[in-house]
This record gives C-alpha cells, sequence and structure tokens, in this order.
C-alpha cells in the first residue's frame, strides 16, 4: 500500500516535471481560452488525478493546478494517454495531427488537441475536454446524436470521388473468417455472398478518409453558448461534436466511405437481430445518420448515394462489422458460449447479405 502512494506521488513529480518543461506555453493557451484574457503561467503548484477511460482505463484526465505571474490559481483539464508501444502511440500521434489539420477552422467538429508525444514512453497528452458528454450519456435524443454523428463523418471523408481498395475487404474477408473458426461450408457461403457486395464496392466512386474506428464512445457532445451551425433545430444548432482516439485514421483516401458507418453500426444491428431476428431500428437509425451526412455534403450538390453508382455498400460493411466485432468479443473476453455468439454472427450476416436490409436509398 505505501509503495503504491509512494509510485503515484512519484509519478505526480515526474509529470510536473515535463508539462514545466514543455507546456507552459501551451497551459497558457488553454488558459487563455478558458478565462478570455490572457495570463502568464509562474508555476505548477500540483496535479490531482481524475478518473480513467477507454476499454483498458490507458487514458488518464489530470487536472493541473497553475498560479499566474497575478498570483491567480487555477486548473487546466489535461488528458494522458499511456499507450502499450511506442508504434501504437506513433500511429495514434499521426492520425491526432492529421485530424486536427482537416478540422482546424471548422466550428461544428472538433477534436481534441495533442499536445505532447513521447515515443520513448508511448505516451501522448491532449487537451482535456471539459463540459462535454459521450454519446450514450448525452441529454440529446437519439435522432440528434444520430444527425450530428452523419453530420461529423464528410468533413473526414471529404467530398473527392476516388476508387476504392478492394484488396483491403478480400484481406479482412478472410481474416476474419478464419479468425472465427468458421466451418468450411459456412465459409464458403459467406464468401460467395459477400462476392457481389465486393462488385459494388470495386464499382463505386466512394474512396475517401477514414476515422477507422468510428463508433458511439468515440464520439463525445458539447452545448456551446451560440449556435455553431444553422440547421434548425435548437439543440443541433447549439452543439459541438468531437472526436476523440483518432488510433485508426487512414487519409490514404481509398477506403469505403460506408466503412465508417458500417463499424458505428455493427454492434446496434447484431443487438437488434439477437433481440427481434430483424433490423427494423438500426434501418430506422441509418436512415436519420445518412440524413446528417446528406445535409453536410448538400451544399456541394451530393448526396451519400452519388458515390455508389451500382447501389450503397451499407450491408456489405455492416455485415463485415458485425464478423470483426464478434471476433474481437471472443477473442478479448473469452466468453463460455463463444459458439453461440458465432452462430448468431454467421446467422445475422447471411441474413443481410441476402436480403440488403439496409439499402436504404433504393
Amino acid at each position: 500500500m505505501t509503495s503504491d502512494i509512494l509510485a503515484h506521488e512519484q509519478l505526480k513529480i515526474e509529470l510536473i516535471n515535463v508539462l514545466s518543461k514543455f507546456f507552459m506555453r501551451h497551459l497558457e493557451e488553454i488558459l487563455q481560452e478558458k478565462i478570455g484574457n490572457f495570463q502568464s503561467i509562474d508555476k505548477i503548484t500540483g496535479l490531482v488525478f481524475g478518473k480513467r477511460l477507454g476499454r483498458r482505463g490507458e487514458l488518464q484526465l489530470m487536472t493541473v493546478n497553475v498560479e499566474s505571474t497575478k498570483n491567480q490559481s487555477y486548473e487546466v483539464v489535461l488528458a494522458f494517454k499511456f499507450l502499450n508501444n511506442p508504434e501504437s502511440a506513433a500511429k495514434e500521434g499521426n492520425g491526432a495531427v492529421w485530424l486536427t489539420d482537416i478540422l482546424k477552422n471548422n466550428f461544428k467538429i472538433h477534436t481534441p488537441r495533442l499536445l505532447y508525444f513521447s515515443h520513448q514512453n508511448s505516451l501522448l497528452i491532449y487537451q482535456g475536454l471539459v463540459d462535454t458528454h459521450e454519446y450514450l450519456d448525452s441529454k440529446l435524443d437519439q435522432p440528434q446524436k444520430l444527425f450530428l454523428s452523419g453530420l461529423a463523418l464528410p468533413y473526414i471523408h471529404g467530398i473527392s470521388r476516388n476508387k476504392v481498395m478492394v484488396d483491403r475487404y478480400l484481406h479482412l474477408i478472410t481474416g476474419v473468417t478464419d479468425g472465427l473458426n468458421i466451418p468450411p461450408g459456412d465459409k464458403n457461403e459467406l464468401f460467395s455472398l459477400f462476392k457481389d457486395d465486393l462488385n459494388r464496392v470495386g464499382t463505386s466512386e466512394a474512396g475517401a478518409n477514414c476515422f477507422g474506428d468510428f463508433h458511439p464512445g468515440n464520439i463525445m457532445f458539447k452545448e456551446s453558448e451560440r449556435p455553431s451551425s444553422n440547421i434548425g433545430d435548437t439543440k443541433i444548432d447549439r452543439t459541438e461534436v468531437f472526436l476523440i482516439d483518432p488510433a485508426y485514421v487512414d487519409s490514404e483516401g481509398n477506403v469505403d466511405r460506408a466503412e465508417d458507418i458500417g463499424t458505428f453500426f455493427s454492434k446496434f444491428a447484431y443487438n437488434d437481430y439477437y433481440l427481434s431476428e430483424s433490423f427494423d431500428r438500426t434501418i430506422a437509425d441509418l436512415e436519420i445518420l445518412c440524413r446528417g451526412y446528406d445535409y453536410a455534403i448538400n451544399q456541394n450538390q451530393l448526396s451519400l448515394i452519388d458515390f455508389y453508382p451500382e447501389g450503397s455498400t451499407f450491408d456489405f460493411q455492416i455485415a463485415l462489422g458485425i464478423m470483426i466485432d464478434t471476433m474481437f468479443k471472443t477473442k478479448t473476453f473469452g466468453a463460455s458460449n463463444i459458439q453461440d455468439r458465432v452462430n448468431k454472427c454467421i446467422e445475422a450476416v447471411q441474413y443481410i447479405l441476402r436480403k440488403r436490409p439496409f439499402d436504404i436509398y433504393e
């Protein structure tokens, strides 16, 4: 117990040293945003550890106590992220820099500013988010959340028409069917069902940048004092969207833009099918998210379906997302009913690829 307390305090001392050395200018900028005027920081007086976030608690919120040259004390919130290895930290750091750059002039869609990166220590430090709420905890109603989520995606995807790298999805299908140990008969049938949709992927003009891990856990909302848009819904207009955890950003411009949509809906779709053996609720939610997407690109006289001359790939991407999510769950949690989960996954994916319930633009 005593050693834990000492280690905790030692970490705080080391972090104060890092902050003192690298962060004074950043902290002054954050403080200026917070209080509305500039004050030079004289010293850092302490750190207070906050709650841990993330699947493995890798994100540590901290409040930094600072004292200005005018002898006034303030609190600045930062987020320290400790990753497993330098490569993962570098990948996320590059994603954060790219995402910050493309959103730098956006009044509606934001991402936390990356302030510091240490390759040696696999450490990233972000500006902390204050008065923001996670997707599931937000007081916005579900249609508003879905609309805002769809509204955010085009700012990542862009509006250029590009071909999609089909090999990406061939590798994913092979990897996930092998990873789930699907029986040969079911595997052959799934490959056959996926084949038609792969043709749609290949003939589309939907190649785009990709967030890579676009799910509700990586979307946060903040109510602003002034409207940041003029959509007509007061709550939507006064809500800013924050995208976090850019660990899997792909900025090559050749990922199917529906992949982010498939990732977003994979868990919802599986749960929908598990409870009702249909996708009625997910279809309704998908329509609202696409409405937000189309609103964002309508100023360019575009709709999402314009990138898919042979029809959308929503069914393909949601089906693939269900399989990837199932593989992750079975490998991570090692549940006792793994085979039941896999069987239900296969059943849901076969239903989607045969009946195409998510082809909402037809």
